[in-house]
């Protein structure tokens, strides 16, 4: 729409009312000067003058357009010298000071009149870009304040609404060449078979038909295409109201509405495309991360129990029963390595499903730490452990299984990030009807940037020894959360590291 036919449609908008406003305001013109008529003999016919003005000067404010203020000067000036300039009841003027008050009138009420009109007209327009300003404004905040889709589309419908006193329906799109076959649920209205075709028309050609359109016009409704500069995102509808003119006026203020709209819901889209990607990516990571530590755990042993069974193969060594006995160890070490990552592999499943409960039963604390170092006999033979036990006769209600495993875990953490010789200490505690168990070692502790990634899954500190799958620690936590306990790490002031486990007593 070029700027020449703006200028036409805003003077056709100003001047092209109905008719009925013209006879109002010559209407109004015509009772005044009745009323006038009959007070002419106490005011004079001077005095009419200056109250007519008033009158004319009246009529911008109560939203007569310039045209019909026009109308009521020019019938005012004749009113005026008809009935009230002598001589009466007829158009001629004998003194040349009346014929120039005539023609001052005349000037002064049309000029006036229009020059009022005009600040009249730019107030309104004042107060409609103020209420356009508003409207974006109000849209804008919603819009950005949205936290999903949904969120966007209920907030465009009722600014969309309540703007444009429209209602308003949302088809989003299911694939570049197709939009999804049921409106969003916030619509506040349906679409029937007939209209869906021009929806689909819309979507494809992405342009605007309907009803205030040069396309499709049969359909009293008009529907925008949600675009950016890249997709497609789906069509919105908008049933006007009969009243409704579709001047450029609102169409440049839905246009700005629309375009924001699109903003957001691209917004939306994109987040939603970017979590998908995060978490392919975290899966991927994960697989990769799981993938290189279970089969580097799996291939050890096995190595190991292939090497074993085939030297048992030997009749000589079958003979020899150092080497025999010292080749099943080895075999046993080797299942026993096996059989603990098939189990933390079931423990890490079972905690992610949420499904772990506790079996609570009365055991002495101190033949659970007792046992758990018993399970690590093997690996700990080149370690110290000391145990301290300040309350041996302390039992409580917990889960044996679970917790002795989490204290194997810590256990073996420690003896693989410690060198050979070191001194792990564990010592039990109750301090207000609570349990500490606390487990440390004399190694070169953590790496403190690595401290608050210790206990997440398949996490290991870089630069270790290879081997492990990075659940010991993580699993640990979990079993000890099931307890409604908790479990920190920290290096010790004096050096080595130092886990503290938190347990409530249950009585």
């Amino acid at each position: 729409m070029n700027s020449e036919s703006i200028t036409k449609e805003k003077i056709v908008h100003l001047f092209n009312t109905p008719p009925l406003r013209y006879f109002f305001s010559v209407l109004i013109v015509s009772v005044v000067s009745l009323f006038l008529f009959y007070l002419r003999e106490q005011i004079g016919y001077q005095s009419v003058s200056l109250v007519l003005l008033f009158v004319i000067s009246l009529l911008p404010l109560l939203n007569f357009r310039p045209g019909q203020i026009f109308l009521a000067a020019v019938v005012s000036a004749f009113i005026w010298n008809y009935f009230f300039i002598p001589p009466h009841f007829t158009f001629r003027i004998d003194k040349v000071e009346d014929a120039l008050m005539f023609i001052m009138y005349f000037t002064i009420a049309s000029v006036s009149g229009l020059l009022i009109s005009r600040i009249r007209t730019q107030q309104l327009l004042i107060n409609q870009r103020e209420k356009r300003t508003a409207s974006l404004y109000n849209l804008a905040r919603d819009l950005s304040s949205a936290k999903s889709l949904d969120d966007v589309t209920n907030s465009a419908i009722r600014q969309l609404k309540e703007t444009f006193n429209a209602e308003v329906a949302f088809i989003y799109f299911e694939n570049q060449n197709k939009l999804k076959p049921v409106l969003h649920s916030a619509s506040t209205y349906n679409i029937n078979d007939v209209e869906r075709s021009t929806v689909q028309w819309v979507f494809i050609n992405s342009q605007k038909a309907g009803r205030f359109t040069n396309t499709l016009r049969a359909t009293s409704t008009t529907y925008f295409p949600l675009l950016t500069k890249t997709e497609k995102l789906g069509v919105i509808g908008l049933k006007f109201s009969e009243k409704t003119i579709f001047n450029f006026d609102l169409e440049s203020l839905l246009n700005t509405f629309i375009s924001q709209i699109s903003v957001a819901v691209e917004r939306e889209y994109l987040k939603e495309l970017t979590k998908i990607n995060l978490v392919l990516y975290e899966s991927e990571k994960l697989y990769k991360t799981l993938f290189d530590s279970i089969s580097h755990e799996l291939k050890t042993p096995l190595t190991t129990i292939i090497g074993a069974t085939s030297s048992l193969k030997d009749e000589k060594i079958k003979q020899n029963l150092t080497v025999l006995s010292r080749l099943v160890e080895e075999i046993n070490i080797a299942a026993e390595r096996l059989n603990r990552l098939v189990e933390n592999l079931l423990d890490i499943t079972r905690l992610e499903s949420g499904n772990l409960k506790p079996k609570l039963e009365w055991h002495s604390l101190s033949d659970l730490i007792n046992s758990a170092i018993e399970r690590v006999k093997n690996e700990s033979s080149e370690y110290e452990i000391f145990f301290e036990d300040k309350d041996e006769s302390e039992i409580s209600q917990f889960d044996f299984t679970l917790l002795e495993q989490a204290i194997v875990n810590i256990l073996l953490n420690s003896i693989n990030y410690t060198p050979p010789g070191s001194k792990i200490i564990i010592t039990l505690n109750k301090v207000n009807n609570n349990i500490i168990i606390n487990i440390s070692d004399n190694g070169n502790g953590f790496p403190e940037e690595a401290i608050p990634y210790l206990f997440r899954k398949f996490y290991r500190i870089p630069g270790t020894k290879s081997g492990g799958t990075g659940l010991g620690l993580s699993i640990a936590r979990g079993f000890i959360e099931a307890h409604k306990g908790s479990i920190t790490a920290q290096n010790k002031a004096d050096g080595g590291a130092e886990f503290i486990i938190f347990l409530p007593t249950i009585r």
